[in-house]
């Protein structure tokens, strides 16, 4: 971990705490875990971590600490917009080539459904000023946070192209009454009240960081297959927002 952040623990205090560890009657020392950063898109952040740490387990081998596992984490990027994404099959080869027996483990989330899921919404007005276009639809930042949270980018496209639309630079903007209640800004679109839109790359963010805030009910899930769909959650509704709720009586 990085000295000025919460992650981790600082490589020169590492041997000291195994040592500490492995000496406890309690603690069977089995692994060393790093996670160096997340949307990482070249190879060379990630090879550089791990000569670094297969230089500690080298370390702790010759105090008679035997390390069984490596998790080298996650952060493999993915393609929102334009980025230049890693070569996967370059990435793994050149950690097996470091690390012989040592057994690995990889932590890919992001790299495998992030780009798998996308966020529907819906246009439900229109406004414009002289300043700016909004969009407000019916999506929000409970239901897909990282925009407001981090001020990430999520692509929008049309679900069906609108000829007679209103072309304009958008921003996207949900139904809660918060500044950062957003979901894009300034997209280029040609948009109607009722037209669909798609926020893409929401696999990996959507529905696990959603929340009730504002006393809205979580959207439903449907799973795509080439032709076919299925419902794999149903929407909630406000009655379930109270299901589990207890009322006291005197």
């Amino acid at each position: 971990g990085l000295k000025e952040n919460k992650f981790g623990v600082d490589i020169d205090d590492a041997i000291a705490l195994y040592e500490k560890a492995h000496n406890s009657e309690y603690i069977n020392v089995q692994g060393l875990d790093c996670h160096i950063g997340s949307q990482l898109t070249d190879v060379l952040p990630f090879i550089d971590a791990l000569d670094k740490v297969l230089e500690l387990i080298s370390k702790l081998n010759d105090r008679g600490i035997e390390i069984a596992h490596l998790d080298l984490g996650g952060g493999v990027g993915i393609r929102y917009d334009d980025e230049r994404v890693i070569d996967i099959s370059t990435y793994v080869g050149e950690m097996l080539r470091r690390v012989g027996d040592l057994e690995i483990i990889l932590e890919p989330g992001r790299a495998i459904v992030g780009n798998a899921g996308i966020f529907v919404t819906t246009v439900e007005f229109l406004k414009q000023n002289s300043d700016k276009s909004f969009a407000i639809i019916d999506g929000a930042m409970n239901d897909l946070l990282r925009p407001a949270f981090y001020g990430a980018y999520h692509n929008v496209l049309p679900v069906n192209e609108v000829a007679k639309g209103v072309d304009a630079i958008w921003d996207l903007v949900g139904p809660i009454c918060e500044t950062g209640d957003f979901l894009a800004k300034d997209r280029q679109l040609s948009l109607s009240e009722g037209d669909y839109l798609a926020v893409m790359s929401a696999g990996a963010y959507g529905f696990t960081m959603s929340s009730n805030y504002n006393s809205r009910p979580r959207v439903a899930e449907v799973m795509v297959s080439g032709d076919t769909h299925h419902l794999i959650r149903k929407r909630e509704t406000i009655q379930d927002l109270f299901n589990t709720e207890i009322l006291i009586n005197d």
